[in-house]
């Protein structure tokens, strides 16, 4: 299967240098197309309807985020290429969406475009690429993460998650409808991504959503019942911060 790709780079010594190495290590990802600017690259996808966009962040005019929003109808995967500041970088892992720094490794490169290769034969619409426009974008919508496993890609509300434990380099998250998803990355990944969206890190194992904590009981040494009546640890070197995180929320 051929994967059918545009680059966009305001610079063109990162387009030569970009499709010097698809060329060289991806044989499977034919470019049909490279543009210099967010209006050139709109040009060329309506023109190629490609499989896959190489995508800049940081351009003149309208960046990458901006280009996205602009496009009515996005049926392609995009990897993004930058240099852009660490802002940006989380809320592409926040949406789990490939992105490469530059300069651009090889082994990286190879793994973003199996990635592609794996999920484009089952993906009609690019879910997750519109779930980060709108997050980026500020608006009031409820926020949504994706949960990708060994065989789907699950697109969860934040609030509806109500606890992740740790299960060595998995992670299990706990939703309110009972169901539970074996993501892989650590604990640590997902505590990165998800402690600005009201989640405290409680334990070595455990991470809950502190709109879902009931109560904390003070017996037994200290625990926290979510609302699905499950008991949480709480370490001992992080109680009191732990305690007055959900106080500020609750109160007990």
């Amino acid at each position: 299967m051929m994967i059918n790709c545009i680059l966009i780079d305001d610079e063109v010594h990162n387009l030569e240098n970009l499709e010097w190495l698809l060329n060289k290590n991806c044989p499977l990802v034919n470019i049909v197309g490279k543009a210099n600017s967010a209006k050139e690259g709109i040009e060329l996808i309506k023109q190629h309807q490609p499989d896959l966009v190489f995508l800049d962040i940081e351009m003149p005019h309208k960046n990458g985020f901006a280009m996205l929003e602009s496009i009515d109808h996005i049926n392609f995967e995009v990897i993004f290429v930058t240099a852009y500041n660490q802002y940006a970088l989380k809320a592409i892992k926040f949406c789990a969406l490939d992105y490469l720094m530059k300069p651009v490794a090889i082994q990286d490169l190879k793994e973003a475009v199996n990635r592609v290769e794996n999920i484009i034969s089952k993906k009609n619409e690019n879910q997750k690429l519109k779930i980060l426009v709108d997050n980026f974008s500020n608006n009031h919508q409820t926020k949504k993460i994706a949960l990708p496993t060994s065989e789907e890609l699950f697109f969860v509300a934040i609030d509806e998650i109500i606890r992740c434990k740790s299960e060595n380099n998995y992670t299990v998250f706990y939703l309110i409808n009972g169901d539970t998803i074996l993501v892989s990355k650590t604990l640590k990944e997902w505590d990165d991504l998800l402690s600005s969206h009201h989640f405290i890190r409680t334990h070595q194992s455990h991470l809950i959503n502190s709109i879902h904590v009931k109560s904390y009981v003070k017996k037994d040494g200290g625990y926290i019942l979510m609302n699905d009546d499950s008991t949480i640890s709480v370490s001992r070197n992080k109680k009191e911060d732990i305690l007055n995180k959900l106080a500020s929320l609750h109160k007990f």
